[in-house]
Parts: structure tokens; C-alpha cells; sequence
């Protein structure tokens, strides 16, 4: 049998990171809860993978990521030296690799929407290197539409992307991220791919353009809210190159707005600096006063996990830009008082103004639509977490349960994680008799 070489490329990494074995297999652990897998390695690991044994491509993907967090530079799988040469192995990833964003938006819904391989993009896309974003101001990479022959894309069709985002917005808000996901990644690479390659006007185009950027978000939010957050962050990035080719300097900047939080809610707090602070330097005057109290919010708290002060600066900003919004009511031409407070919420927490924090939530929570179940299930969560850390047990337990009522009204898969976080906060509670009973149901729902 050959003898397997040394890894001096993951030893190199780790001295650079000044990290211990111990370290990366907590980092590895950690990046693996948030993408929904288990994982129990310990320095024991890291030791025989430093002696050239290689785990599945899709961990060494997470140590990539992890060191790439720690050094503050992109690390890929192969930098590691845990993957074999010439790529990950797995034959999905080279999807990853197509260019041209409209046929890449097709091949990975495609294999999205289909059960059977859907694991294997997973795989895939965790093993992959980060996508690179398209940066504003640079020419479009967008292939052209084809010529005759071809039925034209009008304006209707760009109105029906518009209203099928509408339609996804509120689905998503009723009944959770994994209501319809599938069937939105296959709309997208069905019929939103044949009309982003139709001939059209410059006008309809561009809409068509925009619907489609609008879609894509959604998709890459609902993933992420199903506990798939690599392969949100491939379909954010398609979002931000239709709305780059649409030349709609809103949709871009809503869309680097959503990708700085994900960053932040993964822990990954370089990242979601330079996006939160990309969102809100584009939104300049030509962007409607909705959108930048949007981008404001979503750097406010950014800034607040950073525990700077600035983030006051930001909820300040976006509360005036939103008492200045005009225009419909929509999921991309508005942003509701009950969003801007759950992000106030988020932010001053975060600040260490937990009691503030409280009032935001339920202030929030008081505007939310009776049937926007999955608000209202992530609001009684936070609440009931609130309450718990300042020891007020049995409100806490109430708000719990009220997350449950909500939470079995949603699709099964949205809201990943909260459920299993919750059951755990109220393990040390266990003797008081309301908090084992709310236990008991935890356990007993579905996640």
C-alpha cells in the first residue's frame, strides 16, 4: 500500500491562521451545524489529515471556509490539501464553473429541483470556492439573447416575473422558505431562462432582467432559511449579476443587503462589513427611500455584531428614509414598520439593550398579519430567548409555545434550526413544570 504524503499545505494554512488542530476541528463543527450536518471531529482528525488522510470533499469545502474566515483572504478546498488534484471529485461542481449566468442559473435549479440530486449539489457547493460578485460599473457578462426564430420577451412577461415574485413573497411569509422552493428553482430554469435568452426591446429586457434578479433573490433567501447557506449564496450572486446586466442599482443593492446579513448570521464578519457597507454606499439618491432605509437596517446590524456604536447612526437613517417612502406596497418597492422594528431589535440586542430590544420585538411582533406564520413564529423565538436571559421563565415558556402554533402552520424545513435551538435553551429549565411540558412538545414536533 502507499504510504500517504504529509499535508504541509494544511500545516502551512494553520500556522499562518496560528491555529491548533483542536481549533480547526471546532471551526469545522461549527460551519457544519450551520449547514445542517452533523459533524463531531475532534484534534484527532485534523492530526491524520495532516498526516494525508482526506475527509469527504464537502468538509474539507468548511475548512477552507473556516480558514478563509481566519487568514481574511479566500482559502479554496484545494488550497488545503484535503481534496485530490485537479478539483473536488464531485462531478456536480462544474456547474459551478459555467460562466455564463443564465445557463448557470438553469443547470443548478435544475439539479436543485430534483430530489435525487439535490444532495449531490449540496455537496458541491460547500466544496467550492466562494463565486465572484460581479462589482457595480463594470460591463455585463450576460451572453446575448438569440435572434430569429425566437418568440420575443414583451413587457407582459417581465409583469409576470413581477407578480410571481409578489405571489413567492407572501407564500414565504404565510407558510416559510420551503413552501414551493422547488417548484420556484424549476420556474426559474424553465421559463425564466427561455425568456432571459428571447430577443426583446431594451426596455423589456432590462425589466425581464430585473423580475428575474427578483426570483433569484428569493430562491437564494428561501435557501438559506432551509439551512442550505453555500447554495443561497450561489443564487445571490446570480441575483446580483441580473440585477448588474439590468442596470437596476436597487435590486443590486437589496440583494448585497440580504447577502451581508446571511454573511453575519454565519458568523463571517469580514464579509458582511464590505457587503453591509457596499449596500449602503450604492444607495445613492437615485434609489427609492424604501431601499436605502432597507440597506441601512441590514448594515445597522452588522455594525451592532461588531459592537459599534455607529450602528445607532444607521437605525437613525434608515427610520428617516423610511418616513420619507412613497410608491405600492410590494415585496421589492417597500419595507414595512414591522421589519424595520425586528431589525431594531436585532441591533440594539446586540448593543446590550436587551430591554429595548424586547419592546422592538413586540412592537414588531404587533404589527405582523395574523397569518404571516413565519414572522410571527421567528419573533415569539427571539422573544422567548429574551425573556429567558433575564431569567422570566414562564412568559418565556408562553412565547414558546406561541412560536410552536406558528411554527406547525409552516412548511416543513422553513425556519431551520430555531426549534432545535430553543429546545436546547430550555434545557437547564427542565424541573419547572411548564418548561418540561413545553419541552415535551418541542421534541415531539417535526423540525
Amino acid at each position: 500500500m502507499a504510504r500517504k504524503s504529509a499535508n504541509h499545505l494544511l500545516r502551512d494554512l494553520l500556522t499562518e491562521a496560528g491555529w491548533s488542530a483542536a481549533d480547526l476541528s471546532r471551526a469545522v463543527n461549527a460551519l457544519g451545524d450551520l449547514h445542517g450536518m452533523s459533524l463531531r471531529y475532534d484534534r484527532t482528525a485534523v492530526a491524520h489529515w495532516l498526516a494525508g488522510s482526506r475527509p469527504r470533499p464537502e468538509v474539507a469545502g468548511l475548512a477552507a471556509q473556516a480558514l478563509s474566515r481566519r487568514v481574511g483572504r479566500i482559502v479554496t478546498s484545494a488550497d488545503t490539501g484535503l481534496v485530490s488534484p485537479g478539483g473536488t471529485g464531485i462531478p456536480a461542481a462544474s456547474v459551478l464553473t459555467v460562466r455564463e449566468p443564465v445557463k448557470r442559473l438553469g443547470l443548478l435549479c435544475r439539479m436543485d429541483s430534483d430530489p435525487a440530486r439535490r444532495a449531490v449539489v449540496d455537496r458541491s457547493v460547500v466544496s467550492a470556492a466562494p463565486p465572484a460578485l460581479p462589482r457595480w460599473g463594470t460591463g455585463p457578462r450576460l451572453a446575448r439573447p438569440a435572434g430569429r426564430g425566437r418568440r420575443r420577451a414583451t413587457g407582459a412577461d417581465a409583469d409576470r416575473l413581477e407578480i410571481m415574485a409578489t405571489f413567492t413573497a407572501l407564500m414565504c411569509e404565510r407558510y416559510g422558505g420551503a413552501h414551493g422552493r422547488s417548484a420556484l428553482a424549476l420556474f426559474l430554469a424553465e421559463d425564466v431562462t427561455t425568456l432571459l435568452t428571447a430577443p426583446a426591446q431594451p426596455t423589456a429586457r432590462r425589466a425581464i432582467l430585473t423580475g428575474a434578479g427578483h426570483l433569484t433573490l428569493l430562491l437564494g433567501n428561501m435557501t438559506h432559511e432551509i439551512g442550505r447557506p453555500a447554495l443561497a449564496q450561489q443564487y445571490h450572486t446570480l441575483a446580483l449579476e441580473f440585477a448588474h446586466a439590468a442596470e437596476d442599482r436597487a435590486a443590486y443593492t437589496i440583494t448585497l443587503r440580504c447577502m451581508g446579513l446571511q454573511a453575519h448570521r454565519l458568523g463571517d464578519r469580514r464579509q458582511a462589513v464590505v457587503w453591509g457597507d457596499a449596500a449602503v454606499e450604492l444607495a445613492d439618491e437615485n434609489v427609492p427611500h424604501a431601499v436605502r432605509a432597507f440597506a441601512h437596517a441590514g448594515r445597522a446590524v452588522v455594525r451592532a455584531g461588531g459592537r459599534s456604536r455607529r450602528a445607532v447612526a444607521d437605525l437613525t437613517a434608515a427610520e428617516r428614509h423610511l418616513a420619507r417612502a412613497t410608491g405600492a406596497e410590494g415585496a421589492f418597492t417597500s419595507y414595512p414598520e414591522a421589519a424595520l422594528r425586528y431589525q431594531r431589535a436585532e441591533a440594539l440586542s446586540l448593543l446590550g439593550d436587551r430591554a429595548e430590544g424586547r419592546a422592538e420585538l413586540e412592537a414588531s411582533l404587533t404589527r405582523r398579519p395574523a397569518d404571516h406564520h413565519r414572522a410571527r413564529a421567528l419573533l415569539h423565538a427571539r422573544l422567548a430567548r429574551a425573556l429567558l436571559a433575564d431569567h422570566e421563565v414562564e412568559a418565556a415558556v408562553a412565547h414558546a409555545h406561541a412560536f410552536l402554533d406558528h411554527y406547525q402552520r409552516l412548511a416543513r424545513g422553513s425556519a431551520h434550526g430555531v426549534r432545535d435551538s430553543l429546545l436546547r435553551e430550555f434545557t437547564p429549565y427542565r424541573r419547572i413544570a411548564s418548561a418540561e411540558a413545553l419541552r415535551v412538545r418541542l421534541q415531539a414536533t417535526a423540525p
